[in-house]
């Protein structure tokens, strides 16, 4: 019949080499990625100092080149885009935020109509959103 050791000297050992491992392996987790970051830090520093001498290289041969300065020409007069339509309660910052989404995304030629807001019913579209990817089944 086998039977465990209750020994305080065996509880002993057990705990403190447990104690042990766990530190020594903590103390190698730390040096390992103390290692890495000195890596990564000295791979980023030689690929900004190789870009450094290819900048200098572009300016020191553009520094030799004169620049005339071109004639000026005459553009014909642009025509601004119509102000949106805005709804009351809706704020100058919102509606330049606006444009500026809508400019980024479909390129300056993109004219915004109007602005304004819209009954979502009782939930935030974003939580809907999330709510659907995450029960989507896989």
């Amino acid at each position: 019949m086998l039977t465990a050791d209750r020994s305080a000297m065996f509880t002993a050992t057990v705990v403190i080499s447990g104690i042990s491992i766990v530190l020594g392996v903590l103390l190698l987790l730390i040096l390992v990625f103390y290692l890495f970051g000195l890596i990564v830090s000295s791979a980023e520093k030689r690929a900004k100092n190789k870009k450094d001498k290819k900048n200098s290289k572009i300016s020191s041969a553009t520094e030799n080149v004169s620049v005339t300065p071109a004639p000026a020409v005459v553009s014909a007069p642009v025509k601004k885009a119509p102000e949106p339509v805005v709804e009351q309660g809706i704020s100058g910052e919102v509606v330049a935020a606006i444009a500026a989404a809508v400019a980024m995304s479909e390129g300056p030629q993109a004219v915004v109509r109007s602005i304004k807001k819209v009954n979502v019913g009782g939930r935030n579209p974003w939580a809907n959103a999330a709510n659907v990817d995450n029960t989507r089944p896989f």
